[in-house]
């Protein structure tokens, strides 16, 4: 199997194809998950009978797995078809996951890799302060604070009966470093720009948070002890504030957009943003996620033709757009649907004026 540049993987346009990507192999903490990863993958292609892709799976998995321990601390995307098999290094780690199937829609997989919002998590328990950074593919811990207050090696039912009391009058010291890890967080807010998602015993979480009132970029509304789970139990959980992360973000960029629009860099029109990204002209494109646009279009005039609804001829032109600025070397983001203009598919932004 010879790499392939990422690009190419991920838009290669043979109509039969299986694309997956496995997190790191020292990620996987039991020997035979990346097995079962396998064995799942060929269940689904016999669900959907992809007798040809399950052989050409099954011929390349001992090159696969000999690939994938020269970095077992790397993630690789993997793509096959009966014309071209291939593998490339990803920059970032990923979760495994594949995708299967007759249309091989970019889009999704590059929101999944590329636009993935990166947040910060902090887990205040009644022992410690566990400060996380990561996105919705991979978190770690990166400062741990300990109090040391409670007894480790007291049972459940105990720290039950002795909680209440430990809460009523909180040591000195765990208010100083509450509120030491606080103005940690604070800088992070304002520097960086990035969200902070605060979780924890609800008393300990409360009193953290009362050194954070005024403070931007913070979301408080989960009620989640992660003391006890691993990074991938909190990866999970994670899902629940995914939408918050979102609209942290898209409110950011539509405050972006508002400041250019003054410039000219910024337009809206589809005819216009089609012809734009064809002549190479667009930095970056803007698009609501789940939304699809049908119809028709020739890459080489740029014409195109709208659908009512998906027909056999139908491909979705917002993915054509994308894959033509990610060729060219432009870039993607993400702005939530309610923040489009009516009758509005998608923003550009361009290079220059126009």
């Amino acid at each position: 199997m010879r790499p392939v540049n990422l690009n190419q993987l991920l838009i290669h346009p043979k109509t039969d194809a299986l694309s997956f990507f496995l997190s790191p192999l020292n990620d996987f903490h039991v020997h035979n998950e990346l097995d079962e990863f396998f064995k799942d993958m060929k269940a689904q292609l016999l669900i959907q009978e992809k007798d040809l892709l399950e052989k050409i799976l099954d011929k390349n998995l001992s090159a696969i797995k000999k690939i994938i321990k020269t970095h077992p601390d790397q993630s690789y995307g993997f793509f096959f078809s009966k014309e071209l098999q291939g593998h490339t290094l990803l920059r970032n780690k990923t979760t495994s996951f594949c995708l299967i199937g007759k249309s091989f829609h970019f889009r999704p997989v590059l929101e999944e890799l590329f636009v993935n919002p990166e947040f910060i998590l902090v887990n205040v328990s009644l022992y410690d302060i566990k400060i996380y950074r990561g996105d919705f593919q991979y978190i770690e811990i990166f400062e741990l604070f300990d109090f040391d207050q409670l007894p480790r090696e007291m049972n459940h039912h105990e720290t039950q009966l002795f909680a209440p009391q430990y809460l009523g009058a909180i040591p000195y010291k765990t208010i100083i470093a509450l509120k030491s890890v606080s103005q940690k967080i604070k800088d992070m807010l304002l520097y960086e720009s990035i969200p902070v998602v605060v979780t924890g015993i609800e008393v300990m979480k409360s009193q953290f948070l009362r050194f954070l009132e005024e403070s931007s970029g913070l979301l408080t509304q989960f009620n989640e002890d992660f003391f006890e789970k691993d990074t991938r139990e909190i990866l999970q959980k994670c899902s629940s504030f995914r939408p918050a992360i979102t609209d942290y973000y898209s409110h950011q960029l539509k405050e972006r957009l508002k400041r250019m629009t003054n410039s000219k860099l910024i337009i809206s029109d589809f005819k216009d943003i089609i012809k734009a990204t064809f002549d190479g002209k667009v930095s970056h494109l803007v698009l609501p996620p789940d939304v699809k646009v049908w119809g028709t279009l020739d890459n080489k005039t740029g014409e195109f033709t709208l659908h009512k609804k998906m027909s056999k001829t139908s491909v979705d032109l917002l993915s054509e757009l994308a894959e033509e600025v990610v060729k060219q070397g432009g870039g993607l983001k993400i702005l939530q649907l309610h923040f489009f203009p009516q009758n509005v598919y998608a923003l550009a932004i361009l290079k220059g004026p126009l």
